[in-house]
């Protein structure tokens, strides 16, 4: 068994050595360094997992392989040469993960092997052993300190945006309310819906102005629903829908108007002090819709 445990380890690193090696880079995409991306869990696996599992089971191995020798067993004449091979693998799979203070204690191991080697000291096997091990703490512990907060799968659209949240005539037509449609579905897709209506008030706050104007009405500093949605509705009364064929569009607008006053669950246009997900993407979805009516009557 204890022979067995000997071979395994020679075995597996010859194909530890003889495995392509993936591209350098960043712990997220291998290249660029990126802090915050948001990247698949595949991408995270085929990134991140094979160099981690590599170092991992080589530490392992080696342990084992150290175990037997102190309990008498005999290791190969070049183990030492192959160690330090082995040793300059790992360096480089820790180098890609970026593990900051494994690699510093990895770094000190090898200058021990090194001198030891060109000393021709014999290699203290326990010694090497309480290292490997020190460094494969590290490693959980460096790993423990990064966080991955995923996105559900039906809210990637809002996070990844490949298209415009409100759609690309909205995009057009107010280009001063792309930041913060973007950044309120952003912030739906993390989860943080307190967070979205602020930005989807800063939105109506434009909006609501902009459709004022077009009716006559001045909105500049209201911000009751009730009295804006009542000015509103006040001028569009006076309106004849035979004259004004837009008529029965500022209607339409106003009464999505009202849909948004509802969702918001407030008397002010300023958000209340804290909204639930489903407030808010109910909100997000009503903002929506009022806005690209907007599109139809400016």
């Amino acid at each position: 068994m204890k022979a067995t445990i000997a071979q395994n380890f020679l075995q597996f690193h010859k194909y530890y050595t003889l495995t392509k090696q993936g591209q350098g880079g960043n712990l997220h995409t291998g290249k660029q360094n990126t802090l915050f991306e948001l990247v698949s869990l595949m991408k995270l696996l085929e990134v991140n997992a094979e160099p981690y599992c590599r170092v991992s089971s080589s530490i392992e191995q080696l342990i084992c392989v150290l175990e037997y020798a102190e309990q008498g067993g005999r290791l190969p004449v070049d183990f030492s040469k192959e160690l330090a091979i082995t040793l300059g693998e790992m360096k480089r799979e820790m180098e890609r993960l970026e593990l900051k203070y494994p690699l510093k204690q990895l770094q000190r191991f090898l200058d021990y092997i090194g001198e030891s080697r060109k000393n021709g000291r014999s290699i203290d096997y326990p010694v090497i052993r309480h290292n490997l091990q020190d460094i494969l703490g590290r490693m959980f512990d460096d790993l423990e300190l990064r966080l991955f907060l995923a996105v559900p799968e039906d809210m990637m659209e809002f996070y990844q945006q490949k298209e415009p949240l409100f759609g690309k005539q909205v995009e057009d037509k107010f280009q001063n309310m792309s930041e913060d449609i973007s950044e309120a579905g952003k912030c739906l897709a993390l989860n943080r819906p307190t967070a979205t209506v602020f930005h989807l008030m800063r939105i109506m706050e434009i909006a609501v102005q902009k459709f004022g104007d077009k009716l006559g009405v001045t909105l500049v500093q209201e911000k009751q629903w009730q009295c804006i949605l009542d000015q509103i509705n006040a001028a569009i009364k006076k309106m004849d829908p035979k004259k004004d064929k837009k008529a029965i569009k500022y209607a339409e607008a106003a009464a999505h108007l009202y849909n948004v006053k509802v969702s918001w669950r407030n008397e002010v246009m300023h958000p209340k002090q804290t909204y639930t997900f489903d407030e808010a993407k109910t909100i997000f979805i009503n903002v929506k819709t009022f806005i690209f009516d907007l599109t139809g009557i400016l």
